[in-house]
């Protein structure tokens, strides 16, 4: 759009200078001098005029009256001089009157030479004069268009000059509007709701509009993101009581119906304690403390066991890092009670990446279709549809690891294991 606009711009300058330039008047088309030249009385043809030899006679309109007088001022038969006019409309209609008569073609030859320097000085029309020479070729004076050339060449190259003129101006005017929108583009990409770094707003103003509309936008929809959170928090939250009531009550029930009527509070009270995850991880504030990530693994893995997980880990001894400790480890162990679940034995690995933390929870489980690992980010998505009692869950737990990667400047990336089974790779940025 910018380079059409200066396309635009230096079309309508170059256009101005050639309407500033001067176009050139018709050459003048004189009879008698182009007779003179082919007499010989004139060593060149007058500006306008041109000669040549050809193997024709020139083709076009005639007029009877013009070509006979022609013939007559160079003394040659009618035969041997053709007399032309080329362009639009019809040739020149001379007539001669005497005496208020109009003198028809065998009257013409008297009265002829009386008017000839009358009707050869006259400008006419474009028009090409050839006389039959003893060869049979003809030698043709005719109007000469070097000059309209000429006037042309002077537009295109007014046209160039415009558009070198400008050529500056036009990349000048690209850098300046295309670099702070670039900027603003490559900002806008990296948006997060969680993140409150305000957008680049240097450059023109239509810049420096576009980047408050798109923080505008971006407030507005942090707002009403924290407001349902806040409300699937207080929902989860609220639900405790009845829960709490109802297992008391489960205890005056019969062993086997109070047996299941407990899995089924536990169960309850295990989801709303991963919704509150959730709700956690979108609304509390970052506390960002310098940690052990190879510590924090060790714990996570102890946990585990406790739970009755087949787990193992490798990795360094130390591996010092700076994030939220608290979310981080909501994070793992979302990751590997989700390994457990649908795998049994899970394995971690952590390493240094570059400059990154990466962990990976690897197990040997069915692992997840690819046109699935994107959806199943998200909150509520489940990798089966059956929310059967063994493998039941709200389907929040990677949504929960894949928001406090966001918020530590990483990902989570699911891949599949050589050999079958998933890898939940959570890489984790500097987020200081």
């Amino acid at each position: 759009m910018l380079a059409l606009t200066s396309l635009l711009l230096a079309t309508l300058v170059s256009v101005a200078v050639v309407g500033w330039m001067p176009r050139p008047a018709p050459p003048p088309m004189r009879l008698d001098q182009a007779l003179q030249v082919l007499r010989g009385e004139r060593a060149a043809p007058p500006l306008g005029l041109h000669l040549s030899v050809v193997s024709s006679a020139p083709e076009g309109r005639s007029s009877d009256w013009l070509t006979e007088l022609a013939a007559l001022q160079l003394g040659v038969p009618v035969d041997h001089v053709r007399l032309v006019w080329a362009g639009q409309g019809k040739a020149p209609d001379v007539q001669v009157i005497e005496g208020g008569t109009v003198l028809d073609a065998s009257g013409r030859a008297g009265v002829l030479t009386s008017q000839a320097a009358l009707l050869t000085a006259m400008q006419w029309p474009p028009f090409e004069l050839g006389v039959r020479r003893a060869d049979d070729r003809w030698q043709v004076v005719g109007s000469d268009h070097s000059d309209l050339a000429a006037w042309r060449g002077q537009v295109l190259l007014a046209l160039l000059a415009g558009t070198l003129l400008l050529a500056p101006l036009a990349a000048w005017a690209s850098l300046r509007i295309g670099r702070p929108l670039r900027r603003l583009a490559e900002a806008s990409a990296r948006v997060d709701l969680q993140d409150g770094t305000p957008l680049p707003d240097d450059g023109p103003r239509e810049v420096q509009v576009l980047a408050a509309a798109i923080s505008s936008g971006r407030e507005r929809l942090r707002d009403q993101a924290q407001d349902m959170t806040r409300m699937l928090a207080a929902v989860a939250h609220d639900l405790r009581t009845p829960l709490t009531g109802l297992r008391l009550r489960a205890e005056f029930a019969p062993p086997p119906q109070a047996a299941r009527m407990v899995a089924d509070i536990e169960r309850m009270d295990t989801m709303i304690e991963q919704v509150l995850d959730y709700a956690r991880g979108e609304l509390q504030p970052l506390e960002l403390r310098a940690l052990d990530v190879a510590a924090l693994l060790e714990e996570c893995v102890q946990s585990a066991l406790l739970r009755g997980v087949d787990i193992s880990a490798e990795g360094p001894d130390v591996l010092p890092w700076q994030g939220d400790a608290l979310l981080l480890r909501r994070a793992i162990d979302n990751l590997i009670d989700n390994a457990a679940r649908y795998a049994g034995a899970v394995h971690l690995r952590v390493a240094m990446a570059g400059n990154r933390v990466q962990l990976d929870v690897m197990d040997r489980g069915p692992g997840i279709a690819e046109a699935d690992r994107v959806r199943l980010l998200q909150p509520f998505q489940r990798s089966e549809s059956s929310r059967s009692r063994a493998t039941g869950g709200t389907g929040l737990g990677l949504a929960v690891a894949a928001n406090v990667a966001r918020r530590h400047a990483g990902e989570l990336q699911l891949l599949q294991r050589d050999g079958g089974g998933l890898i939940a790779r959570l890489v984790l940025g500097s987020a200081s």
